[in-house]
């Protein structure tokens, strides 16, 4: 399987996991049982493309806050995901729910980040190159 392919896939799991995680604990926050792939492909997607824009564009501004820039771009990427699904895929309802949602999901990624490099290590040096 394709590094990038694998990575991807390993992201989406993980991505999925904190949106349902964030949808079960808040109230206004919802993900179609149906639908649940979609939003985290879309997400994943978002991210993976918004990431290394706003890193190239705020680093110079921002030094020392990577944080900012990781609530930027999970921010960004809820805000696209939900723009582009229709309501019964994702919906987030009310500013505390986008607030929570954003830190909810920034503190599922910082947890992503720290393991992705390993667990796609360990699955290429099984899986092959």
């Amino acid at each position: 399987m394709n590094a990038r392919v694998l990575g991807f896939v390993v992201a989406a799991v993980a991505y999925g996991i904190t949106l349902t995680v964030a949808a079960i604990l808040l109230p206004g926050m919802r993900i179609g049982f149906f639908w649940a792939f979609i939003p985290w492909a879309l997400f994943t997607l978002s991210i993976t493309l918004i990431r290394p824009l706003l890193t190239r564009t705020m680093s110079a501004h921002v030094h020392g806050y990577t944080w900012a820039i990781g609530l930027a771009t999970v921010f960004l990427s809820l805000l696209v995901t939900v723009l582009l699904l229709p309501a019964r895929a994702i919906s987030i309802r009310g500013l505390g729910t986008w607030v929570l949602a954003t830190v909810i999901v920034w503190l599922g990624t910082l947890v992503y980040d720290l393991v992705d490099d390993r667990l796609v290590a360990a699955a290429r040096a099984r899986l092959g190159p």
